[in-house]
């Protein structure tokens, strides 16, 4: 299982995300039966069928799907949004940092020339 998602990944699921059915999907389940159906939107034909469990796991998968599908573009986007403003942390950390060593260097400089005249 991937710890990082890497831009790569990130291209690959928003690609595959652009291309599937649109959003909401809804799980389409009854209490006597133990099978459930994804469905893009409403009044659609079904796209997925959970079968192959029992009711109780068919259910929480198709879900889950259908959740991962609804979020899928919000999740990707505050990723995006996340790692863009760390970066930007990052930047401004190093230029505060350059501007504390500059500002050291010049000290050093001034005490340098404060002996030299004294």
């Amino acid at each position: 299982m991937k710890e990082v998602l890497t831009p790569e990944d990130i291209n690959f699921l928003e690609e595959n995300l652009s291309k599937a059915s649109l959003s909401p999907w809804n799980v389409v389940e009854d209490d006597g039966v133990d099978t459930a159906w994804v469905v893009p939107g409403t009044g659609s034909n079904p796209i997925a069928l959970f079968d192959y469990n029992s009711g109780d796991q068919n259910k929480a998968d198709a879900r889950f799907v259908a959740s991962a599908r609804n979020y899928m573009e919000v999740m990707l986007s505050e990723i995006k949004s996340l790692r863009k403003r760390v970066l930007e942390l990052i930047q401004s950390n190093n230029a505060e940092v350059q501007k504390r060593m500059d500002v050291q260097a010049e000290l050093n400089e001034l005490k340098k020339l404060q002996n030299e005249n004294s």
